[in-house]
């Protein structure tokens, strides 16, 4: 696993050009984050958090077709050293310290499921959902391969430069401010990575393939801000006693949890 969690550093000039696309686009797809050949040991460690009651917090919705499933399972890193390890070390790190200038802090982490059938995600912003922080930069790593057929996720590339662009109600753009954006897929393999950062407008359909398409998004902030983690998460416990999956409503399924 020495892939994984040793640290690994980039040559300066990938790091800029990484740096250079995220500030263009305000996200950046990094193919092979993660090795094929230990990505099964990475997988073990989210099959151990998504199956025990006692780490991390889990989610469900109903599917028509596939019953309750489980939609989203977070708060668990704490719990797990080896992936704690990997989500604050190493090359994940060197790069979120390379978007932000300075060290990263771990923000949140779950998982997202999307099992067949599981529902997608409206067009939003993420920064109207972190109350704590001025600027977040969350990394998608892929667990299994997503397209549009299982949901990957689409962003508006470029967007993010205008900051929260318009709220509704539910804390998401609205249909007439997300229709006059122009939406990129973002295909992924398993072992890819995307970075974006909080004002980056994206979105997600429906599973409508027979794959799931299991991702774990991990959240960070700058270390100037502090570490804002528990703050985050008692402030969404209290918020969510309803059982709701996100302190916007951008999720498109139905909650059973």
């Amino acid at each position: 696993m020495s892939n994984i969690t040793t640290t690994t550093h980039w040559d300066p000039k990938d790091l800029l050009e990484f740096k250079g696309r995220h500030q263009q686009d305000g996200v950046v797809h990094v193919p092979g984050l993660v090795a094929s050949d230990v990505m099964a040991e990475l997988l073990a460690w989210v099959d151990d958090i998504s199956n025990a009651s006692t780490l991390g917090r889990h989610y469900f919705e109903n599917t028509e077709d596939h019953g309750r499933v489980k939609a989203r399972t977070e708060d668990f890193a704490k719990d797990h050293p080896p992936l704690h390890q990997f989500l604050t070390q190493g090359r994940v790190h060197d790069m979120l310290e390379a978007l932000f200038g300075e060290p990263p802090v771990l923000f949140k982490e779950k998982i997202n499921y999307k099992h067949p059938g599981a529902a997608g995600y409206a067009p939003h912003q993420d920064a109207p959902a972190y109350p704590f922080g001025s600027l977040h930069i969350t990394m998608l790593l892929a667990l299994d391969s997503a397209d549009t057929s299982n949901g990957c996720l689409e962003f508006a590339k470029g967007a993010h430069h205008n900051g929260v662009i318009d709220v509704n109600p539910d804390g998401c753009l609205p249909i007439e401010r997300a229709a006059q954006l122009e939406w990129t897929p973002m295909p992924v393999a398993a072992g890819d990575a995307v970075f974006f950062n909080s004002y980056a407008p994206h979105r997600s359909g429906t599973n409508r393939s027979d794959r799931s398409r299991r991702a774990l998004y991990v959240t960070y902030n700058a270390s100037s801000e502090g570490d804002l983690r528990s703050e985050y998460y008692d402030h969404k416990k209290q918020a969510l006693a309803e059982g709701r999956v996100s302190l916007i409503n951008h999720f498109l399924g139905e909650d059973v949890s």
